[in-house]
């Protein structure tokens, strides 16, 4: 009987705990609606940057298309506004949010007549003899301006796998759904090879984009660890909270070829930018955040 009276106790405690668990404030736009509105302005977006008209103007489409979206759901500037100020206290309630709108990005982008090639270039790659895709992460990484989500890091151990002579491509989709501000976004892939150097590709990018990296084993040392991180720029540390500011990274994909890979691309006929690395001797046997962010702002 003491037991029983001992788990009704913990299930009313357990049940209290949820129900004061704080919610989103009726006053403040949703999550759901916040993430159609969201999937709708980066459709607004890519309207602007695509129509021929707005070539010289394109804030003001920008904006106009902002404010149709606007319309669409009922919602006003100082609405949306203030629901931001709430959304920009809780980045982690944001972050979630735009997790769903980026797996979304992609099939949105079908739907307004991309090709399946644009967007999934390599995308249906697994593994074959001498290709594959060793991209361990989730395919769409969201951003945000707040710390520790302005920053997505990855590593990849070499295994038997590897070989010589391999080419390692990382590819990959941005979006951003910036109301003001810079926008600017950065991309590093490194390699350390066996004994010890080190190739790097660092990229900036900003708005709809398709970006590439490249490092290759061209001395055909061998390679023991593949590094690199994704950043979101501040724009030098000044911050305006009552803003949306969000990047989208989709369609990540992380291609080993081999030496004789068939399937490897050719550079000179490649569409997207393909970024060079640079080779550098380091004495030390692992690249750190810190060091690539200076190698960012060296790069500058």
């Amino acid at each position: 009987m003491n037991r029983l009276r001992d788990i009704l106790l913990l299930f009313s405690v357990c049940c209290f705990f949820i129900a004061c668990k704080p919610g989103v404030p009726g006053d403040v736009i949703q999550p759901d609606d916040m993430e159609e509105i969201l999937i709708d302005l980066h459709v607004a977006d890519g309207m602007a940057l695509s129509n021929p008209a707005a070539a010289d103007n394109i804030e003001y489409y920008r904006l106009l298309y902002r404010l149709g979206v606007l319309k669409k759901h009922d919602v006003t500037q100082a609405q949306f506004d203030s629901s931001m100020v709430y959304y920009a206290r809780y980045p982690d309630r944001l972050h979630d949010i735009y997790e769903d709108v980026a797996e979304r990005l992609s099939k949105k982008a079908l739907a307004l007549g991309a090709s399946a090639a644009d967007i999934n270039r390599y995308g249906t790659l697994t593994s074959d003899a001498d290709t594959t895709n060793v991209w361990l992460g989730e395919r769409s990484i969201v951003l945000l301006p707040q710390p520790p989500y302005n920053t997505f890091s990855f590593t990849i151990v070499a295994d038997s796998a590897y070989q010589k002579g391999d080419r390692m491509i990382l590819n990959f989709d941005t979006d951003f759904i910036f109301q003001d501000g810079m926008q600017d976004g950065v991309a590093m892939l490194a390699v350390r090879f066996a004994n010890d150097s080190v190739a790097s590709s660092v990229v900036h990018f900003s708005g709809s984009q398709h970006r590439t990296l490249e490092v290759a084993d061209s001395k055909r040392v061998g390679i023991k660890e593949v590094k690199g991180f994704f950043y979101m720029n501040d724009g030098g540390g000044v911050q305006n909270t009552t803003t949306l500011k969000l990047v989208s990274i989709y369609n990540v994909r992380l291609i080993r070829f081999h030496g004789n890979s068939k399937n490897m691309p050719e550079n000179q006929d490649s569409k997207e930018p393909m970024n060079r690395p640079e080779e550098r001797s380091d004495t030390s046997v692992a690249i750190s955040l810190d060091e690539m962010h200076q190698m960012r702002l060296d790069e500058r």
